[in-house]
This record gives C-alpha cells, sequence and structure tokens, in this order.
C-alpha cells in the first residue's frame, strides 16, 4: 500500500470500529485534560506581559509556568502515548486477522508489555531530539562565554563579535539539522511499538525491528505521519475557532485575559480534537508495520498456513500381497 492506501485502509478500520479505537485513545486526552486542568488551578492563568512592560517579576512567574506547562505537557505525553500506541497496536492486530475483541481486552493484553513499551518510547524521544539538546547546551556555553568576553574586552570587542556570530550559527544549522534528524529518526523507528506489543520483543530488539521494516519506506511513512497530524491540527483549530474569533473581536487589539468559559471550552476543543484524531496515526502505523512484514516476509502466507492448521500424516504406503513384513 502506498500512502494514500494506508490512510484509505485507515479510515476504514477506524469507521468499522469507532468505539473501540476512540475508546482506547481516550487515555492520552485524558492525561492531558487532568494536569492542564491541575496546572491551571494550581498556578492560575498566565501573566499578560503587555507591550514594552519590563517587570523580572511578572517574566520570572511567565517562566515557571512554561518550564511547568512543558514538563506536565511531555510526562503525560509520553505516558499517554505509550498506552494508546501500544494497545492500539494490538486491537488492530486482531481487527487486521478478523478477531473480535474489546477495550478491556486491549488493555488486559497490553499490561504485560506496558513497561516495555514506555522505555520504548522514552528511549524514540531521547534518540530523536538528542541534536536539539546538544545545540541548546552550545548555544548556552557560547553565551556564558561571550559574557565572559564582553566582561574582560567591553561590549565592542571582537571576542563578544565573535562569540554572537559562532552563536547565531549553532543556533541556526542545530536546530536545521535536529528537525531533519528528528523526523529522520522518528519515521526510522515508527514501526517499534507495534513490533513490541506483536511479536513480544524488548526495547533494544524492537528498535532494530523498526529499522529493519522502515527501510526503504521512511518517505510513505512520514507521509502518513504529516497528514494525519494536519487533520488532527485543523480539527484542533476548528474546535477552537469560536474562542479565538470571540476573543480577538472583543479585546480590541488589549492584551484581555481569557475568560473561565473560554478556556473550559479551549480545553474541552483540545480533548475532543485529540481523542477524535489521535487513534489515526496508531492506526495508521500499525497497517504499516504489516504492509512491512507482506512486503518484506510474505507475512499474509504464514498467516494462510497458520490458518490451514497442521498438515494431516502421510498415509503408509500399503503392503503387496507375498511381501513379508
Amino acid at each position: 500500500m502506498n500512502a494514500s492506501q494506508v490512510l484509505d485502509r485507515t479510515f476504514y478500520v477506524y469507521r468499522k470500529n469507532f468505539v473501540l479505537f476512540a475508546g482506547i485513545a481516550l487515555v492520552l486526552p485524558v492525561l492531558r485534560l487532568i494536569t492542564s486542568s491541575a496546572q491551571l488551578l494550581w498556578l492560575g492563568q498566565p501573566p499578560q506581559v503587555e507591550p514594552g512592560q519590563i517587570d523580572p517579576k511578572l517574566f520570572q512567574a511567565l517562566f515557571a509556568q512554561i518550564i511547568v506547562g512543558v514538563t506536565a505537557a511531555t510526562l503525560s505525553g509520553v505516558i499517554g502515548n505509550a498506552v494508546a500506541a501500544g494497545t492500539t497496536a494490538y486491537a488492530v492486530s486482531m481487527v487486521h486477522l478478523g478477531r473480535a475483541t474489546t477495550i478491556v481486552e486491549c488493555y488486559k493484553k497490553f499490561q504485560p508489555a506496558f513497561w516495555r513499551v514506555l522505555l520504548l518510547t522514552i528511549r524514540i524521544l531521547w534518540v530523536c531530539i538528542w541534536p536539539f539538546a546538544l545545540s541548546y547546551a552550545v548555544i548556552i556555553g557560547l553565551g556564558l562565554g561571550m559574557v565572559t568576553l564582553q566582561k574582560s574586552s567591553g561590549a565592542g570587542g571582537t571576542g563578544a563579535v565573535v562569540g554572537m556570530a559562532l552563536g547565531m550559527l549553532v543556533g541556526i544549522f542545530g536546530v536545521l539539522g535536529g528537525a531533519v534528524w528528528f523526523f529522520y529518526a522518528y519515521c526510522r523507528y515508527a514501526l517499534a511499538v507495534p513490533a513490541c506489543v506483536v511479536e513480544n520483543l524488548g526495547v533494544g530488539a524492537s528498535l532494530r525491528r523498526s529499522k529493519f521494516l522502515s527501510h526503504g519506506s521512511k518517505g510513505r511513512i512520514f507521509g502518513v505521519y504529516f497528514l494525519t497530524g494536519l487533520m488532527a491540527t485543523v480539527l484542533t483549530l476548528v474546535l477552537e475557532m469560536p474562542v479565538l474569533v470571540t476573543q480577538n473581536i472583543f479585546s480590541l487589539g488589549s492584551q484581555r485575559a481569557f475568560s473561565s468559559l473560554s478556556l473550559v471550552w479551549l480545553q474541552l476543543s483540545q480533548f475532543l480534537g485529540t481523542g477524535l484524531a489521535g487513534p489515526i496515526a496508531a492506526i495508521a502505523m500499525a497497517l504499516v508495520y504489516y504492509d512491512e512484514r507482506v512486503r518484506k516476509e510474505a507475512f499474509d502466507l504464514q498467516v494462510m498456513m497458520e490458518g490451514l492448521g497442521p498438515a494431516p500424516p502421510t498415509p503408509a504406503p500399503p503392503i503387496a500381497s507375498g511381501e513379508v513384513g
């Protein structure tokens, strides 16, 4: 199957088993809703920074909220994605093989593999983002070095100019290179979770398995991810549009904070958008996993042979009359 055929099959499977996959995918939006609501209740709304306003305490509070928000979103996203992707992979395997299953059964079957899939998800995330982390570390180091040079040679010193230029170059090339590597590595290991769940593999074996299966198909995997991500983004924006349009119309250019009702609607929009569009990518990757096994290992023939069962024993040839046994 090419990318369009994968998506067509994905929507067919999703539509025929909507309750199953939508119910499985609820774990991620529920975790995000809980973490964002807890952050809102604990820290309140983010402080509004007026143009030209320089208040260290305000920026400190805003920075603290950003750190807490990013940390909470990362933790809930990693755990939610691990559970949703692993359980969806098992559900697709049952549907793909023509076997009936339920949400409860899928979660029960996935439970023994939870920690392996969680560690696998963290490992994939780190493999994808380490160039970004290295780039930021280099930028921070150059920034600290530039401050030292400024103190020693003055604000207009040659060392400060060279340090600033190096920082800009490292930042630009680090971000561009990190983005390219992120998409390459993510597509390379996109089939690791289905392999881990379906074949009961460990973390390292799942990564090697995905590397083998995705060889020559990274462009197709990227196309599927791009289209499914675009659908999820558009759906969420459509749900959020009433609040965003109302905010822009009635704020009249001022930095008016969102009302409590608007915040509730935004949270609900993200919940519905993630819940409805979330299963699409997981189903698609599970189908790509099976498609790659068919391409590289003739998996369809293996299933057919297993369905036929063991061959009956071959009867012994009859003994001709007069033969001595």
